[in-house]
């Protein structure tokens, strides 16, 4: 195969790859899970300077689905809190307090009260369900169509490329092409349905929880109203 259309292949290969990537991007930014990247936008405004979250901060995974966000400096929290709010609006935050070891130049250890913010991601309820498959659908349809056009692209100078080469390098090249949009087609397939996966079992466990929740509040209706009936049986054996 001529140097020529080999560097056709990568540049092809470049331009998928890159759309698949933003596609990723944009699937870890419809957060379900606590995923780093979705904080990579976020920025701070320190003493009237913008600054990248992992600037003036340090963060800790809690758990699959919440951050600890320690600012360096205690007076930032309020800044901070605002920067994510800008970026995630959806994130829920609080304000928590945990105990640290801290060391003077004796190295003698402390413990002192360091603050932090929690942001833990929002449940995948039933309004949110809907929401995230369609906006995973959306991302999905727009790699697909981006990924399409550079394929024609390539398609048409290729056969220009192409015009002449025999029927054994022609049935070698066009393998090749095959073998290039299954490798890209394929990782963005598996992307999609990951992430659909993922709003799957988030949205099971929900619903798992609602059910838990609806069937205590159902338990403490029942006890509170047989308490309240053998009150009034008590109260009429009393008049009686």
């Amino acid at each position: 195969m001529r140097r020529i259309i080999i560097k056709e292949f990568e540049h092809l290969s470049d331009e998928l790859s890159s759309f698949s990537g933003m596609f990723a991007y944009r699937l870890k930014n419809l957060c379900i899970k606590a995923e780093e990247v979705s904080l990579l936008p976020v920025q701070v405004m320190i003493e009237g300077e913008l600054q990248n979250l992992e600037k003036c901060t340090i963060l800790a995974k809690k758990d699959d689905y919440s951050f600890m966000v320690f600012p360096k400096y205690d007076e930032d929290m309020s800044a901070l809190q605002q920067g994510i709010m800008a970026v995630h609006p959806e994130f829920k935050q609080s304000i928590e307090t945990m105990k640290v070891d801290t060391a003077d130049e004796n190295g003698n250890v402390t413990q002192t009260d360091a603050r932090y913010v929690l942001l833990t991601m929002p449940e995948v309820d039933d309004d949110r369900y809907d929401l995230l498959k369609n906006g995973v659908k959306f991302a999905y349809d727009e790699c697909n169509a981006q990924m399409a056009y550079a394929n024609t692209k390539a398609d048409a100078k290729i056969a220009e490329l192409t015009v002449g080469e025999t029927e054994e390098n022609m049935n070698l090249i066009k393998q090749e092409r095959e073998k290039l949009n299954q490798q890209w087609d394929e990782h963005r397939d598996k992307l999609y349905n990951t992430k659909l996966q993922e709003i799957e079992d988030a949205h099971n466990k929900w619903l798992a929880e609602k059910a838990e929740r609806d069937q205590k509040r159902e338990e403490e209706e029942a006890a509170h109203n047989e308490s309240a009936a053998y009150s009034m049986k008590l109260g009429q054996e009393d008049i009686n």
